[in-house]
C-alpha cells in the first residue's frame, strides 16, 4: 500500500468544538489523503492547520475555477496512483513467472 499526502487548498475554516460552543477560525489547507489498497483507490478530505493538526473536516472550494482546478489535480492523483499499481502487479507477475519458469541448462 502506498499513501500519499497531497495539499490542494488554502482555506479557513470554522470548526465547532461542541453544539453549543462558538465556532474557532482555523487558518490552513484542505489536503486529500490518496491511498492505494487491496480495493482500489482510497480518498478522503481533511484539513491542515498552519501549526500541524490534521482534522477531519471536508475540504473548501471558495469559488468554481479553483475547485474545478484542485478536481483536476485530485483527478490526476488519482491517475497516477492507479498507474504505480499497475506497475507494482506487473513486476510481481514477472517476478512470479521467473520463479514457476524451470531452469534452462
Amino acid at each position: 500500500m502506498t499513501k500519499a499526502i497531497e495539499i490542494q487548498t488554502e482555506a479557513s475554516a470554522a470548526l465547532a468544538v461542541a453544539p453549543s460552543a462558538e465556532p474557532a477560525n482555523l487558518t490552513g489547507r484542505s489536503i486529500f489523503l490518496v491511498e492505494t489498497t487491496h480495493a482500489g483507490i482510497a480518498v478522503q478530505t481533511s484539513f491542515m492547520t498552519e501549526d500541524g493538526k490534521l482534522l477531519q473536516l471536508p475540504a473548501i472550494f471558495p469559488e468554481l475555477p479553483y475547485a474545478l482546478e484542485q478536481i483536476d489535480m485530485l483527478r490526476n492523483l488519482v491517475i497516477r496512483h492507479f498507474s504505480q499499481a499497475a506497475q507494482v502487479g506487473a513486476q510481481v507477475i514477472a517476478a512470479q513467472a521467473q520463479q514457476a519458469a524451470p531452469a534452462v541448462v
